[in-house]
């Protein structure tokens, strides 16, 4: 018996997906530019084994949540929809702590999710949370672009200052171990 946590599907498989929810084009491409950078970043990565399988279906399916909802809530409506299909809790994760630089109990209150941690916490949960705020819709931009263009359209919120931080975090943890 396959553990429910090791149930990963293929490529095919996650791209008829979306297409079978109806993600909008412009999402499905978005999502398969943050496969492609996140393949890219894992690639790099030599004092760890990386899991690839994981890092490139993750990538493809973390805005699935986008079916119903653009806000703060696909990340989690998008692990339900995977849970709920019978895939990977591992997917399911990485849809529930891509948003920003991942979220704590207190941000997640402030925005309207159920209080609890949104923070990716495995390798390949950081590497997908990395490269989605590499992408800008399918253009790659720098980290302090993607914030600039938030810190502009928000303002330079505490939560918006505090993704950055974690972001950053991220991407040096990331750095020390290619």
């Amino acid at each position: 018996m396959v553990n429910k946590e090791e149930i990963l599907p293929d490529r095919e498989f996650a791209l008829d997906l979306l297409k079978i929810l109806k993600i909008p084009l412009s999402v499905r491409r978005h999502s398969e530019k943050v496969a492609d950078k996140a393949i890219e970043i894992a690639q790099k990565i030599k004092k760890v084994k990386v899991d690839m399988n994981l890092i490139e279906i993750g990538a493809l399916l973390h805005d699935i949540g986008r079916t119903k909802t653009h806000g703060f809530k696909h990340a989690l409506i998008g692990g339900k929809i995977l849970k709920h299909r019978g895939l990977s809790v591992k997917l399911a994760r990485i849809c529930e702590t891509h948003i920003l630089g991942g979220l704590d109990k207190e941000d997640a209150k402030k925005v309207g999710l159920p209080e609890r941690d949104y923070l990716p916490s495995t390798l390949e949960e950081k590497i997908i949370c990395l490269a989605d705020k590499h992408m800008a819709g399918t253009r790659e931009v720098s980290i302090q672009e993607r914030f600039n263009r938030w810190f502009g359209k928000y303002g330079k919120t505490k939560l918006l200052e505090k993704s950055k931080n974690r972001i950053e975090k991220i991407q040096k943890e990331i750095e020390e171990l290619m």
